[in-house]
Order: structure tokens, then sequence, then C-alpha cells
């Protein structure tokens, strides 16, 4: 807290720029640029919305050049992500996942791929930057990522796959009909160091089960391609090596989560609580009953001394109305 706290105060407040801060600790910012990505289409299929770029300056002549990209969601951004890892380079510390390769940093952080070359400022700043950035929309990472077997693979060589596009960069081989984008389905591709040499693995996630068995009929006709399905998962590995495919696609599994129905236990079902519930409301109306009584009387003893004549005023005398019948009198009323 204590750090984060310290972070908020070195970023200044925001001026012309939308995305990034005018400061990061003892860097300054410069120009603000909007530049367009190097592929368009691509990052369209990941649906960015809006970029920003600039040159930050410190005191003592170093220099950093920071980009923040804007996606419509979480998933646009990891695919932008994977994109841009190189294949040097190590995981770092920054965001939901960073990578690190010499003076680069690539952070993703929610709906935001955050670039960073140069002299690279002090943690602190850069985690702050990361709470500035507007319309923040975190979610969770692709169900496809819970699938994908980790033993094996290649470092840097993911890619995360939401339509044609990077379909053709990464798989070729597969056309956008034979996975069927319109069904709303997205990939994961990586390569993994087999006994055969390397191989390529694509893993489809398909909104259902029903889709998934529909279209993986497909993907056995392409040829060398070695696909499996398994729950709404379509495993391909391209290659020729089938012995090596199959034990690479042996690898993928779909465990479906049953999540049994849970009833909030109620207050109403343990007699004990039921009977100091009811001890502690009586409790609380004789409370108010009391609290009343002193109020009204307060009120009119205040009143007598204050406004003696009005109706909030207590009556003078006991306040009993008396009929004085002695006892002569009552003998001459009628019987």
């Amino acid at each position: 807290m204590k750090n984060l706290l310290v972070a908020l105060l070195v970023i200044a407040l925001p001026a012309s720029a939308d995305l990034l801060p005018e400061a990061l600790a003892e860097f300054a910012r410069g120009e603000v640029t909007a530049p367009a990505p190097e592929k368009p289409e691509l990052y369209d299929e990941f649906g960015l919305q809006e970029t920003e770029r600039s040159i930050y300056s410190a005191p003592d002549g170093r220099k950093t050049e920071v980009t923040a990209q804007r996606f419509y969601d979480d998933t646009g951004a990891f695919s932008a992500f994977r994109h841009e890892q190189t294949a040097q380079g190590e995981y770092s510390g920054f965001g939901e996942r960073s990578w690190t390769d010499g003076d680069l940093t690539l952070i993703h952080f929610a709906n935001y791929l955050v670039r960073i070359e140069g002299d690279m400022p002090t943690d602190t700043p850069v985690e702050a930057m990361l709470t500035y950035f507007p319309q923040v929309a975190p979610t969770p990472d692709p169900p496809v990522l819970a699938y994908v077997p980790k033993l094996d693979q290649v470092p840097a060589t993911q890619r995360h796959i939401l339509g044609p596009v990077g379909l053709a960069e990464s798989v070729p081989e597969l056309s956008p009909s034979t996975v069927g984008f319109h069904f709303g389905a997205e990939a994961h591709y990586g390569e993994y160091q087999t006994e055969d040499g390397p191989q390529r693995m694509a893993i489809f996630y398909y909104p259902t089960i029903a889709m998934a068995r529909e279209q993986v009929e497909q993907f056995y006709a392409v040829d060398g391609v070695t696909a499996k399905r398994t729950g709404p998962l379509i495993a391909a590995v391209i290659g020729d090596a089938p012995d090596a495919a199959q034990r690479l696609i042996s690898k993928v599994r779909y465990e479906a989560q049953v999540t049994p129905h849970y009833d909030e236990p109620k207050r109403s079902d343990d007699l004990t609580t039921v009977v100091l519930d009811t001890f502690v409301l009586v409790g609380i109306l004789a409370a108010l009953f009391v609290l009343g009584g002193v109020f009204v009387a307060g009120t009119r003893i205040l009143a007598a001394r204050v406004a003696p004549s009005s109706i909030f005023a207590a009556p003078k005398g006991d306040g009993m109305t008396r009929l004085e019948i002695d006892e002569e009198a009552s003998q001459r009323l009628p019987h």
C-alpha cells in the first residue's frame, strides 16, 4: 500500500494526453503521437482502439520511449502481447504478464499493451502508470490457456489467434473456413520440442461442444494435419511426423468443471439464532419505548417552562379532572 501511494505521487496530473502520464518519476513526457500499427489488419482483428507514443527524458540525459495501446478487451491485448514477444528474453513482474529483452519491456495489463524501450524507469512509476490508464477493463484469461501443454514448449513461439489474419500468420495450412471463426472460435498456437524435432500445434476453443463436434470433420480433411477433438477443443498438429503428432496431441485433455448447486445457509435455519434474534428484537423495541417515553416527557416539561400555554406543555396540577361530588350532593341525585 505504501509503495502504491508513493507511486501515485510521482505521476503528474493528466493534461492533453489521454493515455500516457505527464511524468514517470524524473522522466518528463515529450511530444505525444498516435502512430499506426505496422500490421493494421492484424491489430484491427485484435480490437485496437487507441495508441499513444512519447519519449520520456530525465535531467541526466536518459531517455525511454513508451507506447501504450488500448484494446477493446483483455483478450485482444493478450493477443498483441503474444505477437510482439521476442525470441529472446524472460518474464518479468509487471502487470498481468510482462516480457523483458535487453532494453525492451512488454507489459500486458488488462486491455492495455505497453511497450517500453530505452532506459527503464524504476518499478514504482511503471506500476503507477498502469493504475493511471483510463477505461481499464480486466477480464479472465482466455479459457483455452487452461488446456495448453507447458512441457517442452519452445519459449516465445506462442501466439493467440482471433481471426483469419492471425491464422494466416501462424497456421497458413488451415483456412478460415476449416476453423469456422463465425462460431466465435479462438486459438492458441505454439511450437514444441519433441524427439522427432519441433512440432507446431494450435488448440482451437469453441463456445460449445456441439460446434467443435461439427467443425472437427473439416480438420480431418486437411493433409498434413493431425486433429483431435476433446470437449469444445480441437487440437491440430501440423507436420510430417504422425507419431510425434499423436504423442503431442494426446497431451491436450479437456476436463469439464461441474459446479455443484449450493444453497446459502439462512439465519432462520438455526433455532438458536432465531431465539437470540427474538431477544435482540424485544430488547431493541423495549429500548425504543423507553427512549420514546423520555422524549415525550422531556418535551412536555421543557414546553411547560418555555411556552406554558402551548399544547405541548404539561397540564397544571396533577393533570386529572375531578367531579368534586360530595356526599350530600350525591344523596340528592335521583336514584
